[in-house]
């Protein structure tokens, strides 16, 4: 679990990133953002990437957790009822995070690769997340099938956390969970 000062540090770090982007990041501001050295802030994190990057995992975890939450505790619902709500809690909460609407507004070119590659924080986790929804509702897929599915859908979902549609969340978010549960009708 990590510290009080390790939590304050990234508390700082979202503050900043959030009134300077990516690229403005320095930890001197950071350190004046959590009230400590600049020493302090190295000693937990070596370098400039290392806090940024540690900033958007606790980041997304955290959206993560929102987005389980949508779906846990009834596994009784059916996968297209279990995604429409992942896909709406996802969506809102991706429109509405100051920290991801600075980034695309000012440093898209910082901020994609982060989330789209597969090595980035961002797409590593949120594809074995979308696994974890789909594996007790597919159990009829291979291993590899439900990685394909889920790494389908988190690409899916973050091209739509990151370019919203002009409709209403909740028509997006049905059209999704339908496209992914149904497939394409050609009839």
């Amino acid at each position: 679990m990590p510290s009080a000062t390790h939590e304050r540090i990234l508390d700082a770090t979202l503050e900043v990133l959030t009134r300077f982007g990516i690229t403005k990041l320095t930890l001197e501001d950071v350190a004046s953002a959590a009230e400590m050295s600049r020493q302090t802030v190295y000693r937990y994190f070596g370098n400039k990437d290392e806090l940024t990057r540690a900033c958007l995992v606790r980041e997304e975890e955290r959206f993560l957790q929102t987005v389980l939450a949508a779906t846990e505790g009834n596994d009784q619902l059916d996968l297209r009822v279990a995604l429409e709500r992942a896909f709406t809690v996802a969506i809102d909460q991706a429109r509405a995070h100051p920290l991801l609407d600075r980034l695309l507004a000012t440093e898209p070119h910082a901020l994609l690769p982060l989330l789209l590659t597969g090595e980035g924080p961002v797409l590593s986790v949120v594809g074995p997340v979308i696994e974890q929804v789909l594996a007790h509702r597919l159990g009829h897929l291979s291993d590899r099938e439900l990685h394909r599915v889920a790494d389908a859908t988190s690409r899916l979902l973050l091209s739509y956390a990151i370019n919203p549609a002009e409709e209403p969340t909740e028509d997006v978010a049905s059209s999704l969970a339908d496209l992914i549960v149904h497939g394409i009708k050609t009839t």
